[in-house]
Order: structure tokens, then C-alpha cells, then sequence
């Protein structure tokens, strides 16, 4: 009877260690996975919130270990915390944004002129803002349907042009 407790005792210590050690297994798989759907996580918070940094989303992500939670807080607080200092990706995170938003704002500076300032100088109706009888334009305007797309078009720009500037009297 003494030896028969001792052998169920040693194979369910062998059965324990057998499940701790195959437990570690596929906890380093099932760490894999999770890298990986951390990392689907990051990006589906990164494009929903571009101005957050990412490694603020992975601290946060990892902490809350949702997507949802993460998205709340930078809803409720408009940002996310910088993580600890000590935390992997914070070093990288912190210096290539400062690079690629001044490569950024060089090129868009660079390719893009200053866009005009108001609507008028936009179309180019200037000379239509000092004509001397506003009511001209308005009544030669007619919504009627062109079977050339140049005369749609250019009715279109017309009745725009209208549009502006009748806003433009109306608030004056």
C-alpha cells in the first residue's frame, strides 16, 4: 500500500513537470503569435491615430492588452503616455520620427506652392467682384443639362463662380 502512494505521487510529480515544461513550449509559440497580433494591434491603432507614436501604442497595448482600451484613452485624453525609459523601441521611436517629419516637411514645402488665400483669387474672379451690376451674372446662369462634357464643364465652373460669389455679398 506504502509503495503504491509513492508511485502515484511520483507520476503526478512527473505529470506536473511534464505539464510545466510542455506549458513553456507553447508559451514561447503562443509568444510568437501574440508578437504578431501585437503587432496587427499597433498598426490598426497607428492608422486610426497617426499622431501617437508607436511605441507610446505598444507600451499601452501592452499594459491594457486591448486595442479598444488603447483607442479610449487616446479618444478621452486626446494622447497616449510616453512609455518608461526603459522600454524596448523608445530610443528608435523617439529619433527616426524627428528625421522623417522634417525629410516631410521639406518636401511638401518643396513640391507644393502656398495655396491662395481665398476663393476669389482661387477661380480668378477678381474682375467679377468690381462689376458694377451683380444681378448680370446671376440671371444668365441656367441649370440646363449640355450634351458636350466642355459645356458641362463650363457650366459647372460658371455656376460656381456664381455660388462664391453671391456668398461673398451675402456676407458683406
Amino acid at each position: 500500500m506504502n509503495d503504491l502512494v509513492g508511485v502515484c505521487f511520483a507520476l503526478f510529480t512527473l505529470w506536473v513537470i511534464a505539464r510545466i515544461i510542455g506549458g513553456a513550449s507553447s508559451e514561447v509559440q503562443s509568444l510568437g503569435r501574440n508578437s504578431e497580433q501585437m503587432q496587427q494591434m499597433v498598426g490598426v491603432v497607428k492608422s486610426m491615430f497617426p499622431h501617437v507614436p508607436e511605441a507610446s501604442i505598444r507600451y499601452d497595448l501592452m499594459v491594457s492588452g486591448s486595442a479598444e482600451v488603447t483607442c479610449d484613452k487616446i479618444l478621452q485624453q486626446g494622447y497616449l503616455p510616453p512609455p518608461p525609459d526603459g522600454f524596448p523601441g523608445t530610443e528608435e521611436a523617439s529619433a527616426a520620427p524627428a528625421e522623417e517629419s522634417s525629410q516631410t516637411i521639406s518636401t511638401a514645402e518643396a513640391l507644393e506652392p502656398a495655396p491662395p488665400s481665398n476663393l476669389i483669387s482661387r477661380y480668378h474672379l477678381e474682375e467679377r467682384l468690381t462689376d458694377s451690376n451683380p444681378e448680370s451674372h446671376a440671371s444668365s446662369i441656367k441649370s440646363v443639362w449640355h450634351d458636350n462634357a466642355d459645356d458641362r464643364q463650363k457650366s459647372l465652373q460658371e455656376r460656381k463662380a456664381q455660388m462664391i460669389l453671391q456668398a461673398r455679398r451675402y456676407v458683406t
